[in-house]
């Protein structure tokens, strides 16, 4: 989950501090409640989880924007209009070279929350048949996964 500042700031004035260092040691949902949301539209795997997170922490959520892209609701949420749900494998691990998205984050203050809630969590799998042709974008496609998603190489993979 992606909290800007500038959020947290106009729901929680002068205690801004105080709620990031509330929300880093127990994400509690309810605390977010007066806050503005950007959210995907239904349908969406993020949304989906979203709205599970809202139903558990028995909370509607103050929607004030859907949109289909998940570029979108970085943009605006780094424009301070609200918080939004950002999977982490879209913003680049190496800091080294920060990505687009690594350089929002940064210069926006937004502020990252993993989110303890199992569903929010999964495992990316490629699958294809050893052997069989695969197109050189296929091949492309897997290395560049491989070289930017944390991965951990199966028994199966090691073989071929």
């Amino acid at each position: 989950m992606i909290v800007p500042d500038e959020v947290l700031d106009k729901a929680y004035p002068g205690r801004l501090e105080e709620i990031k260092s509330t929300l880093s040691s127990s994400l509690n949902m309810r605390l977010l409640e007066a806050c503005p949301f950007i959210l995907l539209k239904k349908g969406n795997r993020v949304r989906t989880i979203a709205d599970e997170i809202f139903e558990e922490a028995q909370m509607t959520p103050r929607i004030v924007l859907e949109t289909e892209n998940i570029e979108t609701v970085l943009a605006l949420c780094a424009k301070g209009m609200g918080i939004t749900f950002y999977p982490k494998m879209f913003i680049s691990p190496d800091q080294s070279s920060p990505s687009h998205r690594s350089a929002i984050m940064e210069h926006n203050h937004l502020n990252r929350y993993s989110l303890n809630y199992s569903r929010a969590h999964g495992v990316l799998g490629i699958g294809y048949h050893r052997g069989h042709y695969m197109s050189r974008a296929t091949q492309e496609f897997i290395r560049i996964a491989k070289e930017r998603i944390a991965y951990v190489p199966t028994v199966d993979e090691t073989d071929s």
